[in-house]
């Protein structure tokens, strides 16, 4: 299991969901339920976590968040 990405942006997440789960890529999120604890710790260890299960599926995955993230740039 490999971490693929985190930050603090619930629509690149919403759709990150999206397309992993479009090409059957196994992932979990986790700290999406730690909003509620801001303040008691830092903000950062807050924001969501993106894991791929499966190792071999983390370079696909890479490139569809590089795809989304070039999206983001040209808009």
């Amino acid at each position: 299991m490999k971490q693929l990405w985190t930050g603090n942006d619930p629509v690149k997440l919403a759709i990150l969901r999206s397309e992993l789960d479009a090409k059957g890529i196994r992932f979990s999120v986790r700290n999406e339920c730690l909003r509620a604890a801001m303040g008691e710790i830092p903000p950062i260890e807050t924001w969501p976590e993106l894991w791929v299960e499966d190792d071999e599926c983390f370079h696909l995955a890479q490139v569809i968040l590089d795809d989304i993230e070039s999206s983001e740039e040209t808009t």
